[in-house]
C-alpha cells in the first residue's frame, strides 16, 4: 500500500479504535466495575477465566497491554516501509522485556517472565531466555549480555532508558518536515519530562551526585541548542533543594511538583512528578491525534493513547484488587477524564 493510501487507511482505522478506547471521559466506565470479573467482561468478549481475583487482575492487565500493542502493529503493518520513529517507539516494549528477562534470571525463575510480543518488529530473541546474551545478540542491545550485578542494576537499566530515548530522538530527526511538525511536541516533551523524573529519582532514591546523573540523561551528548532544550530542565533540577518548595519558584515545570501546604514540611516526590508528566503527555496525545491526520503524528499519538488506556485499566484492576472505591480511583486519575 502506498503512503497516501496507507495514511488514509491508518487514520480511519485508528479513529475507530480510538472511539472505543477507555480514555478521556470514557475512563470513568472502568471504575464503575465492582469486581475484576466485571472489568474483564467490559473489556473482552470471551468467558472470564476461572482463577482467583488477584491472578485474574494480572491476566487482564497483560491481555489489555497485548491488545493495544497488536492494534498498533496492525496500523504500522499497513505501510510498505513503516517510519523509523514508530518502529523505535514500539521498541519500548523490547527494552522493558529485557529488564523483565534479566530480573527473572536474577531471582532464579524457572519459567520465562511475561514479555510483550512485538512480532516482526522485535530486536530481541525472546525464545532464548534465560540466555541473556543470546537474547540480545546482533541487536543494538548486545552490550547487555548478562544479568547485571546488584550494584550495577540501576546504571544498566538507566543506560537502557538513555539509549531508548536517544534512539527516539534520532528517529524523530529522520522524519520529513511535515511528520516532524506533527510529532515534535510530544516527542520533545516526553524526553524532557523523563530526564526531569530521572534526575529526581536518582537524587531522591539513590543519592547520586549530579556528576553521576548528568551522563545518564537522554540526549546529553547532543549539540547545542538541542542539549539545552532536552536536558536543561533536568540540569536545573540538580541545582535545587529537594526539601524547600520556594527554591523552585518560577521554574517552567513547577506544575510537576507535589503540593506544598504553608507551615508544614515539604519534600519533593518523584512519583507525583511522574504521574503529572504522564497526564500532560496523554492530554497532548489526545489533542494531537485529530489535529495531524495523514501524518506519522497519528501513529505516535495513537501509541501514547493506548498506553494511557493500559495505565487506566491497570489502575482499575489494582484498585478493585486492593478494595479502592470508585470515588478514590476517580480522584487519583483526576483531570485525565476531561482531556
Amino acid at each position: 500500500m502506498d503512503r497516501v493510501a496507507a495514511d488514509s487507511y491508518v487514520y480511519a482505522k485508528a479513529s475507530g479504535i480510538y472511539s472505543r478506547s477507555f480514555i478521556g471521559k470514557r475512563v470513568s466506565g472502568l471504575f464503575q466495575a465492582k469486581r475484576v470479573r466485571d472489568l474483564w467482561s467490559l473489556l473482552f468478549e470471551d468467558e472470564v477465566p476461572l482463577v482467583p481475583e488477584g491472578l485474574l487482575a494480572l491476566y487482564l492487565e497483560r491481555r489489555a497491554e497485548e491488545r493495544g500493542v497488536n492494534d498498533f502493529i496492525s496500523l504500522l503493518s499497513a505501510y510498505d516501509k513503516p517510519d523509523l520513529l514508530s518502529r523505535t517507539l514500539l521498541s519500548f516494549y523490547d527494552y522493558n522485556n529485557l529488564k523483565a528477562a534479566a530480573s527473572a534470571v536474577s531471582v532464579g525463575a524457572e519459567e520465562p517472565p511475561f514479555m510483550v510480543d512485538i512480532k516482526q518488529f522485535s530486536i530481541l530473541d525472546r525464545k532464548q531466555w534465560p540466555d541473556i546474551q543470546a537474547m540480545t545478540k546482533n541487536s543494538p542491545l548486545a552490550w547487555f549480555d548478562r544479568v547485571p550485578e546488584l550494584e550495577e542494576q540501576v546504571v544498566w537499566e538507566t543506560r537502557l532508558d538513555h539509549e531508548y530515548y536517544t534512539a527516539v530522538w534520532n528517529a524523530f530527526l529522520s522524519l520529513s518536515t511535515k511528520d516532524r511538525a506533527s510529532t515534535e511536541t510530544i516527542i520533545q516533551e516526553e524526553i524532557i519530562l523523563q530526564n526531569i523524573v530521572w534526575a529526581m529519582r536518582l537524587t531522591s532514591y539513590y543519592h547520586m551526585d549530579p556528576e553521576q546523573i548528568i551522563p545518564m540523561l537522554a540526549c546529553i551528548n547532543e549539540k547545542e541548542p538541542t542539549r539545552e532544550k532536552l536536558c536543561g530542565p533536568a540540569l536545573y533540577v540538580l541545582t535545587r533543594s529537594f526539601d524547600t518548595h520556594t527554591d523552585w519558584d518560577g521554574w517552567k515545570y513547577s506544575w510537576l511538583l507535589n503540593p506544598h501546604e504553608e507551615g508544614f514540611p515539604w519534600e519533593l516526590d518523584p512519583r507525583w512528578a511522574q504521574l503529572e508528566g504522564d497526564k500532560f503527555l496523554y492530554r497532548t496525545a489526545m489533542t494531537s491525534f485529530h489535529q495531524n491526520p495523514f501524518t506519522v503524528g497519528v501513529l505516535v499519538s495513537f501509541l501514547k493513547i493506548k498506553q494511557l488506556e493500559d495505565q487506566m485499566i491497570r489502575i482499575a484492576a489494582e484498585g478493585l484488587r486492593l478494595g479502592a472505591n470508585e470515588t478514590e480511583l476517580n480522584e487519583y486519575v483526576g483531570d485525565i477524564f476531561h482531556a
